[in-house]
């Protein structure tokens, strides 16, 4: 088994790397925001938000940054909202699960 030292657990050994980037994502950003909880406060009452940047996501899934930022590419209008600035990502918001 391996040991992970990130928010992404042993686990992530069963997941994609594009899985293991969304987990990190959204925990990282939902912990960053500290004027309100994302999983209490409704999206619409969302006010600015902390962005995330690719590096920190890189560091929390010990994935390289090239892996980090495709998966970033993939996920975004998806299940993220990604920024783009002179190279580099951010994950500026996540897309929350609509009610089924």
């Amino acid at each position: 088994m391996t040991v992970r030292t990130g928010t992404v657990d042993a686990m992530a050994d069963e997941l994609s790397p594009h899985d293991i980037v969304q987990q990190s994502a959204l925990q990282l950003w939902a912990a960053a925001q500290t004027d309100f909880d994302p999983f209490q406060v409704p999206p619409e009452e969302w006010g600015p938000t902390v962005p995330i940047k690719d590096a920190d996501i890189a560091i929390d899934t010990h994935l390289d940054l090239a892996t980090v930022r495709e998966a970033l590419t993939a996920l975004d209008g998806h299940r993220l909202v990604v920024g783009r600035d002179a190279g580099n990502m951010s994950v500026e918001s996540i897309i929350p699960d609509q009610p089924s």
